[in-house]
């Protein structure tokens, strides 16, 4: 540990051990890490003996609702200001709201993340890009501030860490991921358990919008894409959490070297999914090319619907984009 990253551990203990007041933010439409970071955070402050609140603006998906040990201070607006305010796994302070400004809520915010493209918004910034997910950096500040890590936190943890490497597939899992997995194991968390409730108990819906997505499968050169539309999920009785997770399927496409999902954000907004397959394609600069971020393999961007003329044309502007000059040179 650097003198940097002493200092700030420092500064975080000393935020913690003198206040009460916390609320945790994460960005919307939550994932694994995000979910199991900010749950992880949570129940550690609880254990603590502090008043932890959580914003949330779109529902807990329902998968992992098996995290949910206790009742939950959980607001949908934030209408005071709070004394400390943490963000996780949000590499931009506009992805936790698109009423307010984050900061304006709290008096000190610290932000937590791995996202390369953090642009260090908080006042403390703890940021590692080289992490497997936030949970693994939670994993790390909570084992260096000396807290005890709990079967509740661990599961956390270990949530964050099975989703965000794949179930330990993707090339982000390293030595280090597993060790801190092995570690959460001792401390009872189940990795069977935990991948089954992620992975395994899947609605009625989503498995239809999977079929739909695989249906309308196509390949571009080496892109790999679908989509789904506003009236798939009004057909199926699906919501926008049913999503989650089509994107890796269709990654698993033997011919692609990256693959793409357009699907409804909202009525004005089209989300795009990327992930790589491939060493040289780092969809996290791809999406920032819109707007976006994200990592090397899994990254996404919103678009505004008019400015699609059809998912095809727009596939071929991000054939374009890979193979130019431009590209080459973000690349390098």
């Amino acid at each position: 540990m650097n003198k940097t990253q002493s200092k700030l551990l420092t500064s975080l203990k000393a935020i913690i051990e003198n206040n009460q007041d916390f609320i945790l933010f994460t960005h919307s439409n939550p994932d694994g890490d995000a979910i199991g970071s900010i749950l992880a955070f949570y129940y550690l402050l609880e254990e603590l003996n502090k008043n932890p609140t959580i914003y949330m603006n779109t529902p807990l998906p329902y998968f992992y609702e098996f995290l949910i040990k206790k009742e939950l201070r959980l607001v949908k607006d934030v209408n005071r200001k709070y004394k400390v305010g943490i963000v996780f796994d949000s590499g931009d302070k506009n992805r936790i709201s698109e009423t307010f400004d984050v900061k304006e809520k709290v008096e000190i915010l610290v932000n937590i993340d791995h996202h390369p493209t953090n642009n260090n918004f908080g006042d403390i910034n703890i940021v590692d890009p080289k992490a497997a997910s936030v949970t693994e950096i939670l994993y790390e500040i909570i084992r260096k501030l000396k807290y005890e890590i709990s079967l509740n936190v661990a599961e956390c943890i270990l949530t964050g860490l099975i989703t965000d490497t794949g179930s330990f597939r993707f090339s982000n899992t390293s030595y280090k991921s597993l060790k801190i997995a092995s570690e959460l194991v001792k401390k009872g968390a189940n990795i069977s358990k935990i991948s089954k409730e992620i992975y395994e108990k899947r609605r009625m819906s989503s498995l239809k919008l999977m079929g739909i997505s695989l249906s309308r499968l196509q390949l571009y050169k080496n892109i790999g894409w679908s989509f789904i539309e506003e009236e798939d999920l009004k057909n199926n009785n699906a919501s926008h959490e049913d999503i989650e997770g089509i994107i890796d399927l269709l990654r698993t496409l033997r011919e692609a070297d990256i693959v793409v999902l357009f699907y409804p954000y909202n009525k004005e907004r089209v989300k795009v999914s990327l992930r790589s397959k491939k060493d040289k394609i780092d969809v996290g600069k791809l999406a920032l090319k819109f707007g976006g971020g994200g990592h090397k393999e899994a990254a996404g961007f919103q678009i505004n619907r008019n400015e699609i003329n059809s998912y095809q044309d727009f596939i071929k502007k991000i054939d374009e984009y890979i193979n130019s000059d431009e590209w080459v040179f973000t690349y390098k």
